[in-house]
């Protein structure tokens, strides 16, 4: 997660969340990786911005620190994130998950072996 994704959540100013985020780096709490990115300004000038990405665990630190309110909205966001990554894909139609469910049926079915329980002669 960005430290803008985390200052839009937070709904604090990106600069604000770089400084909390700097000063944890230098207390070793976090691990930022820094990427300079491009970003429009209030003039519609673009500029280049340093931003900070962070992992989950890191991104609740910081959010703790800025604010804690905001911890269950950083939560969600990360369940969001996750559930993109993890969807199975749904049949749209009646038809497809009826076919696809004969087709899961038909391919877990087992041989029926029968026995005779007649007494063999002779």
């Amino acid at each position: 997660m960005s430290s803008r994704e985390i200052a839009e959540v937070v709904e604090k100013r990106h600069d604000n969340v770089k400084r909390t985020i700097e000063m944890l780096a230098t207390h070793g709490t976090v691990h930022p990786q820094i990427e300079d990115e491009p970003s429009t300004d209030a003039m519609g000038r673009t500029r280049i911005t340093k931003t900070f990405h962070v992992n989950q665990r890191d991104s609740y630190v910081i959010v703790a620190q800025l604010s804690p309110e905001f911890t269950a909205r950083l939560v969600d966001r990360w369940q969001e994130l996750e559930q993109q990554v993890a969807q199975p894909k749904v049949p749209q139609s009646f038809a497809r998950t009826a076919k696809a469910a004969s087709t899961s049926t038909t391919s877990t079915r087992q041989p029926v072996v029968t026995r005779s329980t007649a007494p063999a002669s002779g």
